[in-house]
């Protein structure tokens, strides 16, 4: 990673120079062309008079040498016929040819101009050619030819600065990127021993928080997961522990009733009610398994979605409910609207829910009391309740009905035939779909159960 860091840096630096370099470059010259080209028509104009009074060479030649000392560039004067009639060092190249693109550009109008690299003095040049006008008449041509050193010894001098900057950034980047290195490379190899420990079956590991940074952030998250581990595992712990419990207890009753049978000689009517209560003990077996495996089927519930109306559902419970009410002399009323949405739910675990909380309600209303079914279209949801005139729960209880195995009346509850786990599967299912359970209720004066479903996932 540092060493990204520095080719980063470093190509950074380098295309940031370059840029900067060539527009330094650019503007300098163009700068060096504008005065030159303005220089150069102000000494056209010192010239003409020369030329009209018929100066020779000499002449031209010192007056372009004194011009030359002012601009500090060499300065030649030629004829249309490109014939140097006088030239700024001491007359050199008098009487000459002076074949140059740039002179040929002049002759024809415009102004010359190109940068070349004079072998002859070793350096860069520019150099230039504007037209010799008077009035409407081209008498021939002026050019200059000036150094470039000075331009290049600052872009030189800018090169030098860079590649410094370059050095001392690509050495801090170095010096910061080893220590976060070692920050991360640390934070990482604490990271990985405390995993290696949770996988190992330790999972009371904690990761200091020294930063706010993501460093600190992923230490508080897999402090988070680890205590999530933990509460797991405790959870699974105390399960697996209250199974244990429910399955002993018929398994012990069914395991009395057995030994009775085959060691003591009974009357007949003796043994049949052994028999019914190792069928008893083996039904409440029977429930506890299929409760379990409720459980565990979240992924088929999802798997069995189907698009369905919700008052189809509902009254199909009621029809299986109200017989068991009616041999148990309790009444049941219903008040359904008729247009209540459908769902995109599973119908079996829909039911499921719907039924236990009905099938709870018979069991813990004695004769001669009533149940009532209602359903109401609100704002967000759709709100189904069951309310009964059963023993109802104690205050102290209702926060730990939901819970797995949790029972408000043991003894009741296991004569009844209750497992403790239907209002915990009740609970998950509700929540698959988004939805809540919740309970009012008081001792002595019956529950009332809400249901609801959010209309955001219900189908037009």
């Amino acid at each position: 990673m540092t060493i990204t860091y520095l080719l980063l840096v470093a190509a950074v630096m380098l295309l940031t120079g370059f840029f900067v370099l060539n527009k330094l470059e650019s503007y300098h010259l163009a700068v060096q062309e504008e005065n030159l080209e303005h220089t150069g028509n102000l000494i056209t104009a010192l010239i003409l008079p020369h030329l009209h009074d018929g100066a020779g060479p000499h002449r031209l030649s010192t007056v372009a040498a004194d011009l030359s000392k002012q601009i500090n560039a060499r300065v030649i004067v030629v004829d249309n016929n490109r014939v140097v009639l006088g030239d700024s060092h001491g007359g050199e190249l008098v009487g000459n040819s002076l074949e140059r693109t740039e002179v040929e550009e002049a002759l024809q109008g415009r102004t010359g101009r190109s940068v070349q690299y004079s072998n002859l003095s070793q350096q860069q040049v520019l150099q230039m050619a504007i037209p010799l006008n008077d009035q409407n008449e081209r008498l021939g041509a002026i050019f200059f030819a000036t150094s470039l050193n000075p331009l290049y010894e600052n872009l030189t001098t800018v090169r030098h600065f860079f590649i410094f900057a370059t050095l001392i950034a690509m050495a801090l980047t170095a010096a910061l990127g080893g220590l976060f290195a070692k920050h991360l490379g640390g934070s990482i190899k604490e990271f990985t021993a405390a995993a290696r420990r949770m996988a190992a079956g330790k999972l009371d590991q904690k990761i200091p928080v020294t930063s706010r940074d993501e460093i600190g952030e992923l230490a508080d998250q897999f402090n988070i997961m680890a205590e999530s581990l933990k509460e797991m595992k405790k959870r699974l712990t105390r399960f697996v522990a209250d199974v244990s419990h429910e399955l002993r207890t018929p398994l012990a009753s069914i395991h009395v009733c057995l030994q009775s049978l085959q060691h003591y000689d009974m009357k007949p009517e003796e043994q049949q009610e052994f028999l019914q209560d190792i069928n008893q003990e083996t039904q409440r077996l029977i429930y506890l398994v299929e409760d379990l495996l409720e459980l565990t089927r979240r992924e088929e519930v999802e798997d069995k979605r189907e698009i369905v109306p919700l008052r189809k559902l509902i009254d199909e419970v009621l029809s299986t409910a109200i017989p068991r009410a009616t041999r148990k002399e309790l009444k049941l009323f219903d008040k359904l609207p008729d247009n209540l949405p459908h769902f995109n739910i599973s119908p079996a675990a829909f039911k499921r829910v719907l039924f236990n909380v009905l099938d709870n309600a018979i069991k813990f209303t004695p004769a001669g009391g009533w149940l009532k079914v209602s359903a109401e279209m609100r704002k967000a949801d759709v709100c189904i309740t069951v309310q009964d005139t059963g023993y109802g729960i104690p205050e102290e209880e209702l926060p730990f009905i939901f819970e797995r195995f949790y029972r408000v009346d043991q003894a009741r509850s296991r004569d009844l035939g209750g497992t403790g786990l239907g209002l915990a599967i009740c609970k998950e299912i509700m929540e698959l779909y988004g939805g809540t359970i919740t309970v009012e209720s008081q001792a002595e004066e019956g529950s009332t159960f809400y249901l609801t479903l959010p209309l955001h996932h219900a189908v037009a």
